[in-house]
């Protein structure tokens, strides 16, 4: 048994992630290079024929009482757009990317986390790896003091905050207060550290870890039954998923014929079926009323803390999830590069599923979750030991006819080895969907235009919510996608994958927002299914 199933088994729980994070302001501030007509602001700018700007935060983290930590987010604030003139040039619509690099004593840099460029009300970095190199350094360790990542201490981290990708006329932006910057430290009591267990196949093995569900019953005085993948031998625990805290068996939890029962008066979140789709509405005089919808469209958390995750003993395995499409073969660049153990460079590129979005990490909920491409990245450094660089340039909103004004800038500049290129969801009305195809194969050749060593993974769109104008669009979107035939690309059908995980479960135990987004779970099977065409054919 892994550590992180004896722990389960041992009954410890996890932190509430409510006031979990510690705040670290930023010790210090200081502008890297200076703008025209932006001189007296803290501003970030990649501009054609121009210096680069961008800020140095350094950050002292010897406050912090642990050696690591489940997750670090460089808090930036708004970024806003700084009107700049510049005679003879116009703006157009592509945008950079914003990356924060972790500075070394001797000033090398690393890539810690980026994001895709832009004005944004809040600007959150995920720079989780760098801030833990710094935790685990030791005075008088190698660079410079035991620095790591940092600058003068310990504990101390610096990191560059600056645009990067083609020079764009006009793309100027500043941090909208300079006081602003802070890094936020999530503590790590509780904490599983079940990474290995997360990314492992959930149709193989002696274990399904963690699979999540969304408890419904007809009655307050009625049981509820969990539609699980797979009969269930044995149930090792039920979490509850935004508080990290286990139920109990036989009070809060029955096993019965091989299915999961929740009894009236379980501790579990049980939603009312007709209650559920009760959504709150307001008129043009702010009355507010409640009608039934189609869907219960929620952000952030809502979903989360509603949701259970199950870890059980399947006593049959009688499903399993369509036959893989390519393999790391049809990828030859990628092959030989992973094992080499040489680095590889991976931009993810798409919406905001891509992005992330209702990943338990985003949001700042406990277990803390990376989305997809990020869970890939590190099992290809896990499995290959290969140094893998990965940039996530996807954009909430995004479609391929966005894409295809970006991928210069964001995609192509950086000559990638690898591109997880995944839109679709925000494409399934006709005039949209109907372009998909084309659009698609022309950010593969603007990339290649540049960098024609670059191979592709192509990632169809999860199911939106039947409910939701039905599956016949993103199938649709699906089949465009996979007729998309080159060297060097490979296809990742998660559409099918979603359409068939619909057979045993409910669409609310696989999202995180009630209509287009997946949860930490259907994040993890993008990744397994992702990670089927990377890994070596007899990794287990």
């Amino acid at each position: 048994m892994s550590a992180a199933l004896a722990a389960a088994a041992a009954g410890v729980s996890a932190a509430r992630a409510a006031s979990a994070y510690t705040p670290f302001p930023a010790a210090s501030v200081a502008k890297t290079a200076l703008v025209t007509d932006a001189e007296n602001r803290n501003a970030l700018s990649n501009e054609p024929g121009r210096a680069a700007a961008g800020v140095m935060l350094e950050f002292d983290l010897s406050a912090f009482a642990f050696a690591r930590t489940p997750h670090a987010r460089l808090n930036l604030g708004g970024v806003e757009r700084v009107p700049v003139r510049r005679p003879g040039q116009s703006a157009g619509a592509a945008r950079c990317a914003m990356h924060v690099l972790a500075v070394a004593p001797g000033g090398a840099e690393t890539l810690a986390g980026s994001l895709p460029g832009g004005g944004k009300k809040s600007c959150i970095v995920d720079v989780t790896d760098a801030v833990n190199a710094t935790l685990a350094a030791q005075p008088g360790g190698v660079g410079g003091g035991g620095g790591g990542a940092g600058g003068g201490g310990a504990k101390t981290i610096r990191l560059a905050v600056r645009l990067a990708g083609a020079p764009l006329p006009f793309e100027v932006y500043a941090l909208a207060d300079a006081a602003a910057p802070a890094l936020e430290l999530a503590s790590p009591q509780g904490w599983p550290d079940d990474g290995c267990e997360r990314i492992a196949p959930v149709t193989a093995g002696p274990v399904v870890y963690r699979e999540a569900c969304l408890a419904f019953a007809g009655g307050r005085d009625e049981e509820s039954v969990l539609p699980l993948l797979y009969p269930a031998k044995k149930i090792i625990e039920v979490v509850l998923l935004g508080a990290g805290e286990k139920l109990r068996e036989g009070k809060d939890w029955i096993l019965r014929d091989g299915r999961l029962v929740l009894p009236a008066g379980t501790a579990a979140p049980v939603q009312i079926t007709d209650e559920f789709f009760l959504v709150e509405r307001k008129d043009g005089q702010g009355n507010i009323t409640k009608a039934r919808g189609a869907v219960n469209l929620q952000e952030g958390g809502w979903y989360h803390e509603r949701q259970l995750e199950v870890t059980y003993e399947p006593a049959a395995r009688d499903w399993h999830w369509p036959a893989a499409l390519s393999g790391i073969d049809d990828l030859p660049r990628a092959k030989k590069l992973l094992a080499a153990k040489a680095p590889l460079s991976v931009v993810v590129f798409g919406d905001s599923i891509s992005a992330g979005f209702n990943c338990s990490r985003i949001d700042g909920l406990w277990p803390y979750q990376q989305a997809y491409g990020e869970l890939v990245a590190g099992e290809l450094r896990r499995v290959y030991g290969a140094p893998v660089t990965l940039m996530n340039h996807a954009s909430a909103g995004g479609t391929s006819g966005h894409g295809v004004t970006q991928a210069g800038a964001q995609v192509a500049w950086f000559k990638p080895d690898l591109v997880l290129l995944a839109f679709g969801m925000n494409e399934r009305n006709e005039a949209r969907r109907v372009a998909h195809r084309e659009n698609m194969e022309k950010i593969i050749d603007i990339v290649r235009a540049r960098s024609p060593e670059t191979e592709f993974v192509i990632i169809t769109p999860m199911p939106n919510n039947p409910r939701w104008g039905g599956l016949d669009p993103v199938k649709f979107i699906r089949d465009e996608a996979l007729k998309i035939r080159r060297p060097g690309i490979a296809h990742v059908d998660l559409t099918g994958t979603g359409i068939a995980l619909l057979e045993r479960k409910n669409y609310l135990d696989l999202s995180g927002n009630g209509a287009n987004h997946p949860n930490d779970f259907l994040h993890r099977i993008y990744a397994m299914r992702v990670l089927e065409v990377l890994l070596p054919r007899n990794n287990p």
